[in-house]
């Protein structure tokens, strides 16, 4: 059949932010592939996610539901996916880059003996095959790869592409149940699951990160505040994280999240190019640094050079005094807007909020 097949795992039932960035991968190369999209989701119980993937733009969407999906058993959904392929013959698998999904391609491609092309940030078919862009040396460079043959397994990187948008009419939905063969040689144990310390980071609009120059654990919760006035989260470089100063689900970069915020306000981060991998993507980033040479300033759209001690206590009393005034000026607009529509005859009451209705009673 060929064509290209996105594989993704459920998340709680609902569907993965990552299925809208891999659509966009596969619409991408649909130049150089010829069989259409099709969706492959693995989980258990996944009839919201389902129903929303009908309408993220590919041609078919394949649910293969098992109680045994429902954990991140990547023996079974290596099975399943095999399963699947051997099914629809594509030319170009895409995997999302979670654990899960990253284990799974290697052992995908391996099985399969194909290319497999990790953390990719550019893609293209032609003649010569699939030609690839990826970070490497820690991505202090870019290197361009070509694999003559495919089929090709990709795993794009977070938020280098753009995400698809909603499709206007739904894809048919199969749903498989699959076999999983007797003799596999791991199983899945109990699953403990971190209750989240906050806001999400990777779907943050806003995260404000500390690094080493914060000297310690106390300041990052100055900066989780300043985070919470912004409606934001809480972001780290790698050595808080090492050190135990905060959580390791919030390191930004290379060996931790890839994150795409409208705002990035980096706080005592020098900018090591693993660092910089993980926000780059950024709209806006902004760096309060001591050190006028920090490698941070050289991506940084704006930058304070000075103590973070007194930028980012400054900064947030100035936030929470506009905040303040904007709350009392958004409360006297309400009183004004109360009393404007008490003085307003009976016809002009705001009750009335229908073109219809205030004609009805014009003419009455």
């Amino acid at each position: 059949m060929g064509g290209t097949l996105v594989v993704v795992e459920a998340s709680d039932g609902g569907l993965r932010p990552e299925v809208w960035e891999l659509v966009s991968v596969a619409e991408s190369l649909s130049d150089g592939v010829t069989g259409g999209t099709r969706l492959a989701m693995l989980g258990w119980d996944m009839g919201a996610a389902g129903e929303q993937a009908r309408f993220s733009g590919v041609e078919e969407v394949h649910l293969v539901e098992d109680e045994r999906l429902a954990e991140p058993w990547p023996e079974a959904h290596l099975e399943l996916v095999t399963q699947l392929s051997a099914r629809f013959h594509p030319e170009v698998v895409l995997f999302a880059r979670t654990a899960l999904g990253t284990e799974v391609a290697a052992r995908f491609s391996t099985r399969l003996r194909c290319p497999l092309i990790q953390d990719a940030v550019a893609l293209a078919l032609g003649p010569e095959g699939m030609r690839a862009v990826r970070p490497v040396a820690g991505g202090a460079v870019l290197a361009t790869l070509i694999a003559p043959h495919g089929p090709w397994v990709v795993v794009p990187r977070p938020h280098a592409f753009g995400s698809a948008g909603p499709a206007a009419s739904p894809a048919p939905l199969s749903r498989h149940r699959l076999d999983l063969p007797a003799g596999l040689k791991t199983r899945c144990g109990q699953v403990t699951r971190q209750a989240p310390g906050g806001a999400d980071i990777e779907g943050a609009r806003v995260v404000v990160a500390g690094g080493a120059g914060l000297g310690g654990p106390e300041p990052f919760e100055l900066l989780r505040e300043l985070a919470e006035l912004m409606g934001g989260a809480l972001g780290s470089s790698r050595p808080p994280c090492d050190a135990g100063w905060v959580d390791p689900g919030l390191q930004v970069g290379l060996t931790g999240k890839t994150i795409a915020p409208e705002l990035y306000l980096a706080v005592g981060i020098s900018g090591a190019t693993q660092h910089l991998m993980g926000c780059s993507s950024a709209d806006v980033i902004v760096a309060v640094n001591s050190d006028p040479g920090a490698p941070i300033f050289r991506v940084a759209d704006y930058g304070v050079v000075g103590d973070w001690r007194e930028v980012i206590p400054a900064l947030r009393d100035a936030l929470r005094d506009e905040l303040a005034v904007l709350h009392e000026a958004g409360g006297a607009r309400r009183e004004r807007d109360t009393a404007a529509s008490r003085a307003e005859p009976g016809w002009m009451s705001r009750s009335a909020s229908k073109p219809a209705d205030l004609l009805e009673r014009q003419r009455s």
